[in-house]
């Protein structure tokens, strides 16, 4: 398994993709996110790349500021008890 990605989807569809395609390539998946000042509309918000990231059975952990416009969300696979 490589170690991580990063990845700036342009819309959720391309969201999905990635995740569907690589979820079990990465051990975990850094989403970048435009903020809402940033852009409008956003390309995808923190809503929408939660949501993708749950439908495909992972979980973000943290976030990371990229700089003024963007930062970062860390998903990875959820651990089963």
């Amino acid at each position: 398994m490589i170690e991580s990605a990063i990845f700036e989807p342009q819309n959720v569809s391309e969201l999905k993709r990635f995740f569907g395609e690589n979820k079990d390539t990465y051990h975990e998946i850094w989403v970048v996110i435009t903020k809402k000042k940033a852009a409008n509309p956003q390309p995808v918000s923190f809503n929408q790349a939660l949501t993708e990231a749950k439908k495909q059975g992972l979980i973000d952990s943290r976030t990371k500021t990229i700089d003024e416009n963007k930062y970062m969300i860390r998903v990875t696979k959820r651990i089963k008890p």
